[in-house]
């Protein structure tokens, strides 16, 4: 945590909800050479072209494989995923295990990157990247939507307070 913060401001930050999700790269067939992680901070930053915003820092593994592929995959996670997204992909490192035999997750292909995909996550988001740049202790990769599609008709969880929650449509 960064010292000059206070912690009334770091509690207020954590008020604002964000999407859950795991950002993956690599090889899908491969492990070594594929990986993932849990993020929070993403957002669609454009609409033409259609522009996705993700904040990572640049010493995980994930980062090295979307540096190396040129793509990732966004894949939002709901009820049945939250419990590897917490537990593996949002704790261990891919510098150390393969995060998908830790968690029994089968991972799936892009259809038109080269990226793994959680076949039964409520949306799959395909992206190549297109840019990025140093945010504070973070890098914000910069992805351009490819391809969009259904893996699930299970709502996605959002991340809310360090834990994840539902959201409810009125």
């Amino acid at each position: 945590m960064v010292s000059n913060l206070s912690s009334d401001l770091m509690e207020l930050l954590e008020e604002l909800p964000h999407p859950l999700a795991l950002v993956l790269a690599g090889e899908p067939r491969t492990p070594g050479r594929r990986g993932g992680m849990a993020v929070a901070w993403l957002s669609r930053v454009s609409w033409d072209p259609p522009l996705i915003a993700v904040s990572l820092t640049s010493s995980r593994h994930t980062y090295r494989l979307i540096k190396e592929f040129k793509c990732f995959t966004i894949n939002l996670v709901s009820k049945p995923l939250r419990d590897v997204t917490f537990n593996v992909f949002g704790v261990l490192s891919g510098w150390e295990v393969d995060k998908f035999k830790v968690a029994g997750v089968e991972p799936g292909s892009g259809r038109s990157v080269t990226a793994p995909t959680i076949p039964n996550s409520p949306l799959i988001i395909e992206c190549k990247l297109v840019g990025e740049f140093p945010v504070g202790d973070h890098v914000v990769v910069i992805g351009q939507v490819v391809d969009a599609y259904r893996g699930s008709n299970e709502s996605p969880l959002i991340y809310y307070k360090g834990d994840s929650a539902t959201v409810s449509v009125n």
